[in-house]
């Protein structure tokens, strides 16, 4: 959940809706995908993505809180926040020249493809430094190792919606991309829970099921070819370059997913910690109890993805359920705010859990539908992905100094999540101002 000229005046939703083409940096026409993707891609990209998730979840909820409790356990806040921001700052500066570089990136096997093999192999190498760190500079070192491979992964993953999926299923799409986040969350909890007397395969595990299921996607399904002009190493890097007056819909797309995921990084991030501090847990139990949760919250997750992606595609609207979305996770943190019992806490996650399969199936929908140049999806889809990347540097340190706020004795978990309300009730301002789609 991660930003060139006056303005043309904003496509209306009928124009938007009916849109067959995007037009490329150079003024040619770049074609929207039209033909139908079939059963097996959808099967693959699916299980690609809880791969990728798997990797990226796990140690968000579980496998990093536990090891800084490990190796800090009286700054572990702080130091969450140090590690976590930094990692991110590497990824908000990776995100975008992965994605751009991808576009331009010729191989006999493709131009993603590279970054996905690429990337599982940094991954493979930062997640078994960040395991065997014995301090908080190595640890640094590797996470920001382990950002370096998200980037390049993302590149590799993300564009292929906006280039092989046409817009009626690209919401059916979103939906499955929300449930393979919520499953990969789960697992990384089962997981975590099992392996914590082993800390290699705690952060190892993940990368090896994403790299045998990228080999599957990798195998199964061909990599449209996609001529671009070549450019220079300095036109590239200019193509970095967003002003969000010029693509006032995109842009404020990107504003909402970044407080929706500030939002629920709030409660992903120092989760653990709350189970621990406030419910009194040991580290073993909460994984336990936030696998239960999370195991039947994915129903919850999965309903509202699917149903919300597909009925997003028929209805052809997206934003009531961005509306709804944010309502829904506003009033989970609310209550997390408040919670001094597990059952209140359930609830809590069930609300949130939701809200996040909901947003995530159809915001991914207009994203695409929103990609201003369809043949540099790549870059554009990195724009929109920074929101969340960025929401992982911002809300370690805007959630500390909530934790902090009040008694130097406790934690304010109070003011953390209504924190977090707050700013998903801002989804649905920011939203209202799209008009590129209804």
């Amino acid at each position: 959940m991660t930003i060139e000229s006056p303005v043309p005046a904003a496509p209306t939703p009928a124009s938007a809706a009916t849109a067959s083409a995007a037009t490329a940096s150079d003024g040619s026409r770049a074609p929207e995908p039209q033909k139908k993707v079939g059963g097996l891609f959808l099967t693959l990209y699916g299980l690609l993505n809880f791969g990728l998730y798997l990797t990226v979840m796990m140690p968000a909820l579980f496998s990093l809180p536990y090891k800084i409790g490990v190796i800090a356990p009286d700054d572990k806040v702080a130091v969450l926040a140090i590690v976590t921001t930094v990692g991110a700052i590497v990824g908000v500066i990776a995100g975008p020249v992965a994605g751009v570089l991808s576009d331009r990136t010729r191989t006999r096997i493709g131009r993603r493809r590279p970054w996905l093999i690429g990337g599982l192999a940094t991954l493979a190498l930062g997640s078994s430094i960040v395991a065997l760190a014995d301090s908080v500079p190595v640890l640094l070192l590797g996470w920001g190792v382990v950002s370096l491979a998200g980037a390049a992964n993302a590149a590799a993953i993300a564009p292929v919606v906006a280039e092989r999926v046409p817009e009626a299923q690209r919401g059916t799409v979103g939906a499955i991309v929300g449930v393979a986040t919520q499953l990969g969350g789960v697992l990384g909890y089962s997981i975590g829970g099992l392996l914590t007397q082993d800390l290699l395969l705690l952060f190892l595990v993940p990368v090896a099921a994403f790299a045998v299921l990228g080999v599957v996607f990798m195998l199964a399904v061909r990599e449209p070819i996609i001529e671009l002009p070549r450019t220079t190493v300095a036109e590239t890097f200019r193509s970095l370059v967003f002003n969000p007056r010029r693509y006032p819909d995109f842009s404020f797309l990107w504003i909402g997913k970044l407080l929706m995921q500030v939002a629920l990084a709030f409660l992903s991030t120092y989760q653990l910690y709350f189970v621990i501090d406030r419910l009194g847990f040991t580290a073993e139990e909460a994984g336990g109890q936030l696998a239960l949760v999370g195991g039947i919250g994915i129903l919850v997750t999965m309903t509202f993805a699917v149903v919300s992606g597909m009925l997003s595609d028929k209805l052809k609207r997206r934003k009531v359920f961005i509306y709804t979305a944010a309502v829904l996770s506003a009033v989970g943190l609310g209550l997390m705010a408040f919670t001094d019992g597990f059952g209140m806490f359930f609830a809590a996650v069930l609300f949130i859990l939701g809200a996040a399969g909901m947003f995530g199936s159809v915001d991914v929908a207009m994203a695409s539908d929103l990609v201003p140049q369809r043949d540099q999806a790549g870059r554009w889809m990195s724009i929109y992905n920074l929101a969340a990347t960025l929401s992982t540097a911002l809300a370690p340190l805007a959630g500390a100094a909530l934790l902090m706020a009040g008694s130097a004795d406790s934690t304010n978990y109070t003011a953390l999540f209504i924190g977090g309300a707050v700013l998903a009730l801002g989804v649905a301002l920011s939203t209202r101002f799209v008009k590129g789609v209804r």
